[in-house]
C-alpha cells in the first residue's frame, strides 16, 4: 500500500510516523510544497523577541531523519496541483506524477493577506515561516525601523507585539473587532488591553487599515498614523484550494468536510488539520477549530484508519491559551459571544482567587470567568492572571470534554498545599457560585446590564470595604457601609430599592449578601466580579 500526504506540518507529519508505527510495510511519501519541512510555526514569534535564539530550533525531523528513521520519502518543493481521483494520481507542478492507494490531505491554512492598497510595499511583512521570520528582524534590526504596526489582534498579532516591543519597538496593535482574542469575551479582554496599554502597546479597536503609504497608515479612511515596518496577523484561512480543484466537498465554514475517521467524500482520501472542519461537542455544529493538539489527534485517527483499525475522532471543546506580558490568558469551551450567537441558554458568573495560600510569599490574584447551563452543565471557562492559570483551565476543560457538572467542579479533589493552592481551590469555588446562583441563593448582577442613571433613585450601590479603603477609590454614587458594621445599619438599607453589594474582589461583599438575605431582605444582588473588574471594563472603555 503507498500512502502519499500532502503537507509536511505537524498533522502532515503526525499522520506519517504514526502510521509507520501501525504499519511497517506501507510506502509513506510526503510532499512539501515548500523547502521548509516540520517547522514549529508556532515558535515564531519567540524568535522574533530572541526568546528562540536559532531559527534552526524550531526545526523537528529532517528530510533525511525521516527516511533513516521512519522510512518514510519526504520531497521537499513538491506542490500538488490537482488530483485525478478516478486514477489515483496527484499532479505535480513541473514535476512526474505520483500515484497513490490512499492519500491525506493536510495543507494546513493560509495567513490572510487583505486586499490593501499598499500592502505590497517592502516595509510589510507577514508572519508565516522561517524565511519570514528571519525577514522581519533582519528589517528592523538593519534598518534602525522603531514604529511596528500590528494588522490583528489574534493571538499571533498579540505575540508579534510583544516580540517586537521587547525588541525596544513602538507598537501599535489595529484590530478591526471589539476586543483583542477573539474567542475570550469583551469583560476579559477589557484587563488584557488595559495590561498591553499599560506596558505601551497602543491598542486602535474597531479599526481597519484601508490604506497603507510609504510611512503612514490611514485608519477607516481618515486617521493618519506613522509606521516604520507593519506585520499582517488578520488570521488564517484553511487552505482548501486542491480539494476544491477535486471536488472533495468542502463545508459552511470553508473547511473540508470530514466523518470521524477523518475520511473525506473519498474513501480513500483522508484529510486532517487545520484545513478541516469538525464537530463541536457543546454547540453539535462543525467548524474549524485550529490548533497543533487537535491536528495531531486528527492525524492520529487518520493513520489509524489507513492502517486497518476502527479509530474515531472525537468531538471537541476548544482550547486556547497565550502569555502576554506576564500574565497568562485562557480558554476552554464557549464564550459568552458564542452562546448568544447560537441562542444556547446559560448563566455566567465570574471569581477573583489567589493562586496559593495568601500567607505563602508569591500569591496572585486570578480571575475566571465561568459558563454554564441552566442544568448545571458547564459549557465554557476563560482565566487571566500572573499564576496558576494553566492548570485550573486544564482541570475544568478536561472536565468539560467528559461532559461534567457544576457539582463535579465542586467535589473535585485538587491537591493541597499553600504553596500550590487554597484549601477550597478556585474550581471548587466557581462550581459552589454557580451552584447557588441556579438555586437562586445567590443573584448577581452584571457591569454592562446595569443602567447607572437609575443610581441614587431605583439603585442603591453599597460598597462594604472598610472606611480607609472606600476613601482610596470606589464606584461613582456608591455608599459606604463596612462589612463589619453592616448589622448596626440595617435600618439605613432601603427595601424599595435593588441594592447592589461589592467590594474589592467580591468576598466581603459575599459574605454582606447572606447577613442582608438572612435578614429578610429579598432586592440584594452581587456585582460579578466586584470592584476590580468594574474598573477594568471602565478603563478599557475609556481607552
Amino acid at each position: 500500500m503507498k500512502v502519499v500526504i500532502i503537507g509536511g506540518g505537524t498533522a502532515g507529519i503526525s499522520t506519517a510516523t504514526h502510521l509507520r508505527r501501525k504499519d511497517e510495510n506501507a510506502r509513506i511519501v510526503v510532499l512539501e510544497k515548500s523547502d521548509e519541512f516540520a517547522v514549529a510555526t508556532c515558535g515564531l514569534p519567540y524568535y522574533l523577541s530572541g526568546a528562540v535564539t536559532e531559527l534552526d530550533d524550531l526545526k523537528g525531523a529532517t528530510p533525511e531523519q525521516m527516511e533513516k528513521i521512519f522510512k518514510i520519502e519526504v520531497k521537499l518543493k513538491h506542490e500538488v496541483v490537482n488530483i485525478n481521483r478516478e486514477n489515483k494520481k496527484l499532479i505535480i507542478d513541473g514535476g512526474e506524477e505520483e500515484s497513490y492507494d490512499k492519500l491525506v490531505i493536510a495543507t494546513g491554512a493560509l495567513q490572510l493577506r487583505p486586499d490593501i492598497p499598499g500592502i505590497l510595499s517592502d516595509n510589510i511583512f507577514t508572519l508565516r515561516n522561517l524565511e519570514s521570520a528571519q525577514r522581519i528582524k533582519d528589517y528592523y534590526l538593519g534598518t534602525g525601523a522603531k514604529k511596528v504596526l500590528i494588522l490583528g489582534g489574534g493571538d499571533i498579532g498579540v505575540e508579534a507585539a510583544e516580540a517586537m516591543h521587547s525588541l525596544g519597538a513602538e507598537v501599535t496593535i489595529a484590530e478591526a473587532g471589539t476586543h483583542i482574542l477573539k474567542n475570550f469575551d469583551s469583560d476579559m479582554t477589557a484587563v488584557l488591553q488595559n495590561h498591553l496599554r499599560n506596558k505601551g502597546i497602543k491598542l486602535h479597536l474597531n479599526t481597519l487599515v484601508t490604506e497603507f503609504r510609504e510611512k503612514e497608515a490611514c485608519l477607516n479612511g481618515e486617521t493618519l498614523i506613522d509606521f516604520d515596518m507593519a506585520i499582517i496577523a488578520t488570521g488564517v484561512k484553511p487552505d482548501v484550494k486542491l480539494p476544491v480543484t477535486a471536488d472533495i466537498t468542502i463545508g459552511e465554514s470553508g473547511g473540508i468536510t470530514v466523518n470521524d475517521r477523518m475520511q473525506t467524500n473519498d474513501e480513500n482520501i483522508y484529510a486532517c488539520g487545520d484545513n478541516v472542519e469538525i464537530l463541536n461537542k457543546l454547540t453539535g455544529k462543525t467548524e474549524r477549530l485550529v490548533g497543533s493538539g487537535i491536528a495531531i489527534k486528527q492525524a492520529r485517527t487518520a493513520a489509524d484508519n489507513i492502517a486497518g483499525l476502527d479509530s474515531r475522532m472525537e468531538a471537541v471543546i476548544g482550547t486556547s491559551i497565550i502569555p502576554i506580558f506576564g500574565m497568562t490568558a485562557a480558554m476552554a469551551g464557549c464564550s459568552e459571544a458564542t452562546l448568544k450567537a447560537l441562542q444556547i441558554d446559560y448563566r455566567k458568573i465570574h471569581l477573583f482567587q489567589r493562586s496559593h495560600a495568601s500567607y505563602v510569599p508569591g500569591a496572585k490574584q486570578m480571575l475566571f470567568k465561568l459558563l454554564f447551563s441552566p442544568q448545571g452543565k458547564i459549557l465554557g471557562v476563560q482565566g487571566i492572571g500572573e499564576d496558576g492559570i494553566p492548570e485550573r483551565i486544564n482541570a475544568i476543560a478536561a472536565m468539560i470534554k467528559l461532559g461534567a457538572s457544576l457539582n463535579d467542579m465542586i467535589n473535585t479533589e485538587i491537591p493541597y498545599a499553600p504553596p500550590y493552592s487554597g484549601a477550597k481551590d478556585a474550581i471548587n469555588n466557581l462550581g459552589s457560585l454557580a451552584e447557588e446562583l441556579l438555586r437562586q441563593q445567590v443573584r448577581y448582577v452584571y457591569a454592562e446590564d446595569i443602567d447607572w442613571t437609575k443610581s441614587g433613585n431605583e439603585i442603591l450601590l453599597i460598597d462594604t470595604r472598610n472606611r480607609e479603603s472606600f476613601l482610596n477609590g470606589h464606584i461613582a454614587h456608591a455608599i459606604n457601609i463596612p462589612l463589619a458594621a453592616l448589622r448596626d445599619n440595617l435600618g439605613s438599607i432601603p427595601r424599595d430599592k435593588q441594592v447592589i453589594l461589592y467590594c474589592q474582589y467580591g468576598y466581603g461583599a459575599y459574605n454582606a449578601y447572606w447577613i442582608l438575605t438572612q435578614r429578610g431582605f429579598d432586592n440584594v444582588y452581587l456585582l460579578s466580579g466586584s470592584m476590580d473588574l468594574f474598573i477594568e471594563i471602565a478603563a478599557n472603555e475609556e481607552s
